[in-house]
């Protein structure tokens, strides 16, 4: 960890006041909303994957940058729930108007990164992947501060990779949390096999890789705040995950040895009506977060009115991503 220093939290309607931010132009490599590919080929030596190739898609801003948002998505998601380009404002490409380089990720076993054996897609490999890609991005832009932006499952990797690496400067956590009682699981999709499935049966993946029963991706949305063609968009760009990987958001969900490990700043944020959220009891849900992330050097949390799991889809999305980028700044100043 780097030891940034940190100023205090600005008030929601400050946040709310400020969706997009004004920069100072200076030289870079591609202007606002562009998003070369990148492919990091990185060593991994977990649980039979050597080493892996994690696709990504860059997103740079066209004025004097104020650090690194990497961004890490869920289960059955790669990049484009950061991008969906449907339907709702980009959290990838909004960030990037406010001022960061955003890499956003496809984890090991989605998108268009490596595609192991469906037993060897653990989150063991995911946390060791993209701890290694975090070093190269540190690598690429040297002295910019990187900040860690996961989403369900990918939050607890990013856990992971901030708790092992001294390259991240701050963590923000959206779409899980902790609660001293279990949360229900009721209606959560059904996982099918992905060589079944009419979105990905098309392509080639290995044996026993999963993904959500078809058209069942509503669950993750509060459908009143939805626009109505971003759950099919969502569908159409579906991805997968393994059984082998499931275990790891339960073992976090209740074990905590990742947050437990966590020393920078920290950042939690859930949507009200998200799953893991309901029946929580309210005055137990800031508590919770910080006694989880007990060493971590500030724990800030934010409940999104009107909005479900799936926080960058809903339509209040820009609010929700520019209170990340401003607390995101004042965290790493």
């Amino acid at each position: 960890m780097r030891e940034p220093g940190f100023r205090r939290w600005k008030a929601a309607a400050a946040l709310c006041a400020a969706v997009i931010a004004t920069t100072t132009v200076t030289p870079t490599a591609a202007s606002a909303g562009q998003a070369p590919h990148l492919d990091f080929q990185v060593e991994v030596g977990v649980d039979g994957v050597s080493s892996a190739t994690i696709h990504a898609e860059r997103y740079t801003p066209t004025g004097r940058a104020r650090g690194v948002q990497v961004m890490v998505p869920g289960t059955t998601y790669d990049h484009h729930y950061f991008d969906l380009g449907v339907g709702v404002v980009s959290q990838a490409r909004q960030a990037a108007r406010e001022g960061w380089v955003v890499i956003a990720l496809d984890r090991v076993g989605t998108g268009r990164s490596s595609t192991p054996p469906a037993a060897s897609v653990t989150t063991a490999v995911q946390v060791a992947s993209i701890d290694r890609v975090v070093d190269r991005i540190d690598r690429m832009y040297r002295g910019l501060p990187i900040v860690l932006v996961g989403h369900s499952y990918g939050s607890v990797v990013a856990e992971g990779v901030a708790a092992a690496s001294d390259k991240v400067d701050a963590l923000v956590v959206t779409g899980f949390m902790y609660r001293r009682t279990p949360p229900s699981f009721e209606g959560f999709p059904a996982l099918t096999p992905a060589a079944t499935d009419p979105v990905l049966g098309g392509r080639n993946l290995p044996a026993d890789y999963l993904t959500t029963a078809p058209d069942s991706r509503t669950f993750f949305y509060h459908l009143p705040n939805t626009d109505p063609a971003t759950p099919a968009a969502d569908e159409r760009t579906k991805t997968t995950t393994t059984a082998a990987e499931v275990p790891g958001f339960a073992q976090e969900l209740t074990g905590q040895t990742y947050a437990k490990a966590v020393h920078v700043p920290v950042l939690v944020v859930v949507g009200e009506y998200d799953y893991l959220y309901q029946g929580d009891d309210p005055t137990a849900f800031e508590p919770d977060q910080k006694n989880a992330f007990a060493a971590a050097t500030d724990v800030r949390v934010h409940l999104i009115p009107n909005a479900a799991h799936d926080l960058a889809l809903h339509r209040n999305a820009p609010f929700t991503t520019a209170l990340i980028d401003r607390w995101a700044s004042s965290a790493v100043a």
